[in-house]
């Protein structure tokens, strides 16, 4: 057998398992984003699961000497980071929502990845669960840009998650690889709303929502005699020109087992 006809046989085989070859290549490409998510969520809940599970429960200072309408004036500037970083609504059709569901998409095509390593210098305040928006997202302590990137923000000076007052959280509606509050708008009264923290778990029920001014501080308004908590996110989506306020109350405490 010459080599003429050896590479001939070669050719054609080639030829012939090509499309197989293409089409194992683009499942790779499109899969391989998605393994990447799914991994940093897994390092995320491994992190959290620790978390909580440490000894340490010093993670809850007072912050009643911070002044909640300065902390809550510095969303502006996190919440603008969003559509600057996160593209805009001609990204999302022209990648049919993906890139900017949970995640950022620049001008320039470039993803922007979120991933466990951003809780590494947060302080973690407890974990929020929402079931019906499918949310399981760290609470961290502050509103600034590294903060809402890592989760969901404790807006500092507000009344931390179970005491009495009005416990206001931040989150933003498109991140990388982070859902957050993207879905915020669906919760309606009476949905269930899960806060879990080192010492007890602490059960929500969303009693109303408002459209506000960013500059609106009456959100953070609240009383002794009720624990709530106000979630805030950026509305109409992408455009972050007001705040969708979701509010809820606490209706059960559950201590959790050392």
């Amino acid at each position: 057998m010459d080599l003429t006809h050896i590479k001939g046989k070669i050719s054609t085989s080639l030829k012939k398992r090509l499309p197989l070859i293409l089409l194992v290549i683009g499942i790779l490409v499109i899969l391989y984003p998605i393994v990447g998510q799914l991994y940093a969520r897994y390092q995320e809940e491994k992190m959290l699961e620790e978390w909580l599970n440490s000894i340490d429960v010093t993670d809850l200072e007072d912050g009643a000497a911070i002044d909640p309408e300065d902390s809550y004036a510095r969303l502006q500037e996190a919440f603008s980071d969003e559509g600057s970083e996160n593209g805009s609504p001609d990204n999302a059709e022209n990648t049919g929502g993906q890139a900017n569901e949970g995640g950022t998409g620049s001008g320039s095509g470039t993803a922007k990845k979120s991933s466990a390593s951003d809780l590494a210098n947060q302080k973690v305040l407890g974990i929020i669960e929402i079931p019906k928006i499918k949310v399981k997202d760290p609470i961290v302590e502050g509103v600034e840009k590294s903060n809402l990137k890592a989760g969901i923000g404790h807006v500092p000076g507000t009344p931390l998650p179970g005491q009495p007052g009005n416990c206001a959280l931040a989150g933003h509606r498109n991140y990388a690889l982070k859902k957050l509050f993207r879905r915020l708008d669906e919760l309606k009264n009476g949905d269930e709303v899960t806060i879990i923290t080192k010492t007890e778990t602490l059960k929500y029920i969303v009693t109303g929502k408002v459209v506000v001014e960013p500059d609106d501080v009456s959100v953070l308004e609240g009383s002794e005699d009720k624990s709530i908590i106000s979630m805030i996110t950026c509305t109409p989506m992408y455009v972050h020109s007001h705040r969708l306020v979701v509010f809820a109350e606490l209706a059960e405490r559950i201590p959790r087992e050392p």
